[in-house]
């Protein structure tokens, strides 16, 4: 028995070190990074935050993300990269520690299928806030499975101070206390909100903080920003691309088991409940905000990755249900079956090199990045990179080092006030055909036709793709008067 738990432990291990060794693989074999802008954005906030403290409480980088990464990213945006492959492994792997520890064999196969789910998958070399929130969701339904219910409880009231869904899942977790009678348990959850608004009212004087100081909140009653909106059907039409086949089906077969089970008055495991309750409230919570077009949807796939921790788990607890009263052998064989299946469809549907294509390119560039490159090296060979730099792409002041929260280094395109413009004499402005127009609301001839501004340099696209044949164009202005 005891060779037994300790070949059982051993292959957690060996799992964890091979997806992490794989996943290091496809970091190797990355020009770019997942995610666009916000992964560029989101590695700003926390490495500014050390010289700009109000940075701390910014609820679109979150304060449980920022406070955990701060440190990390003044070590550059690679090692932001790795704490979130971290990140990913070692959520497989407390999820295969946890369910060993409640009695299940073969919980090695857990690494891998919620690694290489193709949503969490094709978003781990990212800046992105989504695989710390897989690894504390992760971190909770440890807890619970070891038995720490309170404490459980405690974290996963942090969870919206991660990622703003962190509410939903809260709220699911809410009902699931209610469904198993912990009443007592239920106060715990509001620890986290609590304590968060306090600290932020302590600091910014705003009573309720943590409604008025949230982005998504503010643009939806101030209706400045339009995120559009889809059918309610959404994510269930994209599910198989975001989830594989394989995991879908499985998800789907999981949840008629667990139906069945329900009905016919068995036994059903509280940890297989609780998940699939987490699953459906953050999915349908997701697919009705996506339909009315509000909190800044966007219908974005890679939110589902929040929850890859929860069909995981429900995926593993079917297959444990239809193979346990066969041998071993035959376990391990459909689960390895299962795993290699899973493998397949990440880096199919991700469009990734496969690991032994060393020279090959898993996350190709942003092309947008090949001209403002060319653009930051002519402002240092002509001196002019000391001045405030004004643009609308995160990845220019990762990049050259400059600081987007100091008004002296650089600041956004949007900044600018067309009817009363502000901006100092001697700034540079970088205009591009794509985020200054989109994201900066800054159309060129605004810029071109100003007797306040000078075109320095012009950098011609690359490409003029047909629906925008600016989109890869740079022109360099100095404001002169």
């Amino acid at each position: 028995m005891i060779f037994k738990i300790k070949r059982g432990l051993l292959a957690n291990y060996l799992a964890f070190v091979s997806v992490l060794g794989l996943l290091l693989i496809v970091f190797a074999q990355s020009q770019g990074v997942e995610g666009g802008l916000d992964s560029w954005n989101h590695f700003l906030i926390s490495k500014c935050a050390l010289q700009h403290h109000d940075l701390f409480l910014d609820q679109w980088n979150k304060p449980v993300f920022t406070c955990l990464t701060f440190v990390i990213c003044q070590f550059g945006f690679p090692a932001l990269i790795l704490f979130n492959v971290l990140c990913v492994v070692l959520s497989g792997l407390l999820l295969a520690l946890t369910l060993r520890k409640m009695g299940y064999n073969h919980t090695w196969a857990l690494v891998a299928m919620l690694a290489y789910t193709p949503i969490l998958f094709s978003n781990t070399i990212s800046g992105l806030t989504e695989p710390l929130n897989v690894l504390m969701l992760t971190a909770v339904l440890s807890l619970w499975g070891y038995n720490h219910l309170r404490s459980a409880v405690v974290l996963a009231s942090f969870l919206p101070f991660v990622r703003t869904e962190g509410f939903v899942i809260v709220m699911a977790i809410a009902l699931f206390l209610l469904l198993k009678k912990h009443y007592r348990l239920l106060p715990y959850l509001l620890i986290g909100s609590l304590g968060m608004n306090l600290l932020g009212f302590a600091i910014t004087k705003h009573i309720f903080w943590i409604i008025t100081d949230n982005p998504y909140w503010k643009q939806e009653v101030e209706g400045t920003f339009d995120p559009g909106s889809g059918s309610l059907f959404h994510y269930v039409k994209q599910s198989t691309m975001v989830f594989g086949i394989p995991m879908t089906l499985l998800f789907v077969l999981s949840n008629l088991v667990f139906l069945y089970r329900f009905f016919a008055k068995k036994k059903l495991e509280t940890f297989w409940l609780m998940n699939l309750l987490i699953f459906w409230a953050y999915f349908a919570a997701h697919s009705l905000i996506y339909y009315l077009g509000i909190l800044g949807s966007h219908g974005l796939t890679r939110v589902m990755a929040v929850i890859v921790p929860n069909m995981a788990v429900a995926n593993f607890m079917l297959l444990y249900q239809l193979l346990k009263t066969n041998r071993l052998k035959v376990q391990a064989a459909v689960y390895m079956l299962a795993v290699l299946l899973i493998m397949y469809t990440g880096y199919r549907v991700a469009n990734y090199a496969k690991p032994w294509q060393l020279s090959g390119i898993s996350v190709v560039a942003d092309k947008t990045q090949k001209n403002f490159i060319e653009a930051g090296e002519w402002l240092k060979n002509n001196q002019l990179m000391n001045r405030p730099i004004i643009h609308q792409s995160p990845f220019f002041d990762v990049y050259f080092d400059k600081d987007p929260y100091d008004l002296k280094s650089s600041y956004r395109v949007w900044s600018i006030d067309q009817k009363n413009d502000w901006a100092a004499k001697g700034v540079i402005v970088i205009w591009d055909g794509f985020s200054a127009v989109r994201e900066g609301n800054m159309q060129l001839s605004w810029l071109a036709n100003n007797p306040n501004y000078k075109i320095l340099h012009r950098i011609d696209g690359f490409e003029k793709p047909a629906d925008n044949p600016s989109m890869y164009d740079i022109v360099i202005f100095e404001k002169i008067n």
